[in-house]
C-alpha cells in the first residue's frame, strides 16, 4: 500500500505540467470555493438579523482571520518540507515532518484557543465592536474560538495529503465540510423541530459541525495506510529543528493572513466612526472578494507540492512552467471577478441586505475596492511559488506589503484626506503596489535559480550534476 502512495507522489516530477495541474488544482479550487461559500452563506443568512448582524460578523472577522492563518500556516510549511524531502526520496524525513506538523497543530492551537477566550471581549472591542455590536460579534466568537482546535486539525491533514499526491481526497473533505456547514446553518440559527433557534452561535455551531465531518474524513484516509507516509509514536515527539523548518516557511502564510486581519481592524476602526452601514458594507464586501480570491488560492495550493518536489528533485525548468502556467489561469479569473465586480456591485450588495442605505453604500463602496482587483490571484500565487522553494523570507515580506506595509498607511492617510471615498480607495492602490513588488522579486528569483519565462520546458530533465543546488535561504 505504502509502495503505492510513494509512486503516486514521483508522478509529480515526470507527469505532464497541464495534468498535473489540473489534477492538483481543480479539487483544492473547488473546495476553497466551498469553503468561502459557507462564509458568504453565513452572511446571507445573519443578514435576515439587521445591519447590526452584518456589522458583528465585520468586527469578528480579524480573529477569525487570524486563527485561519495560524492553522493554514502550519498545514503549509509542513507540506512544503514534506513535498521537498518526497522530491529528495527521502520518506523518512517526509514522515517525520508529517508527524511533528500534526504535533505543532496540536500544540499551537490549544494555545491559542486558550489566551483568545480569555480575552474575548478586549480583542473584539480592538476590532471596532461597540454596546450594540459586542453582544451578538460574543456569542458567534466563543463557538469559533472554543472548537479553533477543528479548524487547524482541518487545515494541517488536508495540507499534508495534498502534499503527498493526494489532492481530490483532501478537497472532498473539505467540499464536504462546506456543504454541512450551509445544510446546519439555517437549522441551528432559526430552529427546526426540537432544535432550537441559536441565532448567531447557531452560524458557528453549523461550521463546527462540517469541520468535524471534514476531519474524519481525512483521518479515515490517512489510517487506511493507501498513503506515502508512515505513522509512529516516535515521530510525534517535538523536534525543535523541524519546528523551525515547518514555520520558517509557513510563517509567510501566517503573517499574510494576520496581515490581512490587521489591514482589517484598521478599516473597521477608519470605518465605524462613518456608522454601522459602512462597517457591515466592509465586512460584506471582504467575504465577497474572500470567494473571488479563492480560486486563486486553491490553484497556489495545487501548484505548491509541485514545486517543491521539483525543486527538490532539482527539475527547476518544470517549476517554470507550473508557475506561469497558474499565474495565467488566476489572471484570467480574477480578470473576469473584476469585470463583474465593476458592472453588478449594486446587484451583489443587495443579495445581503435589502437595506436600501445598505445597498447604495455597498454597490459604490465595491467598485471603488475592486478597480485593480485582477491584480491580486497574481500576488497570492507567486507568494505560494516563494513558499515551495523554501524562501520563507522573501514571501513573508511580500505577504506583508499589500496588507500590512501599504495598506495601513493608506488607510488612515486617504481616509483623512478624502474621507469614506478614501478608506475604499486605499484597497485598489494597495493592490497595485504589492504587484509591482511581487514582480520584481520573482524576476530576480527566477534569474538566479536558472527557472525560465516559458509556458513550456524542455523535454530533457536538468541532471543533479548539470545543476548547483539551489539552496534555501
Amino acid at each position: 500500500m505504502r509502495a503505492r502512495g510513494i509512486q503516486v507522489s514521483e508522478t509529480m516530477g515526470t507527469e505532464s505540467v497541464n495534468k498535473l495541474l489540473v489534477r492538483f488544482s481543480t479539487p483544492s479550487v473547488i473546495s476553497m470555493v466551498i469553503s468561502s461559500s459557507y462564509s458568504l452563506v453565513d452572511s446571507i443568512f445573519i443578514g435576515r438579523l439587521g445591519p447590526v448582524a452584518l456589522a458583528a460578523i465585520a468586527v469578528a472577522s480579524p480573529l477569525m482571520m487570524i486563527y485561519n492563518a495560524i492553522g493554514q500556516g502550519t498545514g503549509v510549511g509542513a507540506a512544503s518540507l514534506v513535498g521537498r524531502r518526497l522530491g529528495e526520496k527521502n520518506y523518512a524525513a517526509a514522515n517525520r515532518a508529517a508527524c511533528v506538523g500534526i504535533t505543532s497543530f496540536f500544540m499551537v492551537g490549544g494555545l491559542t484557543s486558550v489566551i483568545c477566550l480569555l480575552s474575548l471581549d478586549w480583542l473584539l472591542r480592538l476590532f471596532g465592536a461597540d454596546d450594540s455590536v459586542l453582544p451578538l460579534a460574543r456569542s458567534y466568537m466563543i463557538v469559533e474560538t472554543g472548537f479553533i482546535v477543528l479548524d487547524f486539525l482541518h487545515l494541517t491533514l488536508a495540507e499534508l495529503i495534498r502534499a503527498e499526491g493526494h489532492p481530490v481526497i483532501a478537497s472532498s473533505a473539505i467540499i464536504t465540510s462546506g456543504i454541512t456547514n450551509c445544510i446546519f446553518d439555517p437549522i441551528l440559527m432559526f430552529g427546526l423541530g426540537p432544535v432550537p433557534a441559536l441565532g448567531m452561535a447557531g452560524a458557528a455551531f453549523a461550521t463546527s459541525v462540517g469541520r468535524a465531518l471534514g476531519i474524519m474524513m481525512l483521518l479515515t484516509h490517512l489510517l487506511s495506510g493507501k498513503t506515502a507516509y508512515q505513522f509512529h509514536p516516535k515521530y510525534f515527539v517535538p523536534d525543535f529543528k523541524i519546528f523551525i523548518d515547518i514555520y520558517r516557511v509557513g510563517i509567510a502564510s501566517i503573517a499574510r493572513r494576520t496581515c490581512g486581519s490587521i489591514s482589517h481592524i484598521v478599516a473597521n476602526r477608519v470605518a465605524a466612526p462613518f456608522g454601522v452601514v459602512p462597517l457591515a458594507v466592509l465586512g460584506v464586501i471582504f467575504r465577497t472578494s474572500s470567494l473571488a480570491n479563492q480560486p486563486s488560492m486553491g490553484l497556489g495550493q495545487g501548484m505548491l507540492p509541485l514545486v517543491a518536489y521539483n525543486y527538490g528533485a532539482r527539475q527547476v525548468k518544470r517549476i517554470g512552467e507550473v508557475v506561469l502556467k497558474s499565474v495565467l489561469a488566476s489572471f484570467v479569473w480574477a480578470s473576469f471577478c473584476w469585470v463583474i465586480a465593476l458592472l453588478l456591485a449594486t446587484n451583489v450588495m443587495s443579495i445581503f441586505s435589502s437595506d436600501p442605505d445598505f445597498v447604495a453604500e455597498g454597490g459604490r463602496a465595491f467598485r471603488i475596492f475592486s478597480l485593480v482587483f485582477f491584480s491580486v490571484g497574481v500576488q497570492q500565487i507567486l507568494g505560494y511559488f516563494f513558499q515551495g522553494i523554501g524562501r520563507g523570507l522573501p514571501a513573508l515580506i511580500l505577504g506583508l506589503s499589500r496588507q500590512l506595509i501599504f495598506m495601513v498607511p493608506l488607510l488612515l492617510i486617504l481616509t483623512s484626506l478624502f474621507g469614506l471615498n478614501g478608506m475604499w480607495a486605499a484597497f485598489p492602490v494597495a493592490d497595485m503596489l504589492g504587484l509591482l513588488l511581487t514582480l520584481i522579486w520573482t524576476r530576480v528569483t527566477f534569474r538566479e535559480l536558472g527557472i525560465p519565462f516559458s509556458l513550456r520546458h524542455p523535454k530533457e530533465v536538468l541532471s543533479a550534476a548539470a545543476t548547483a543546488d539551489p539552496g534555501d535561504k
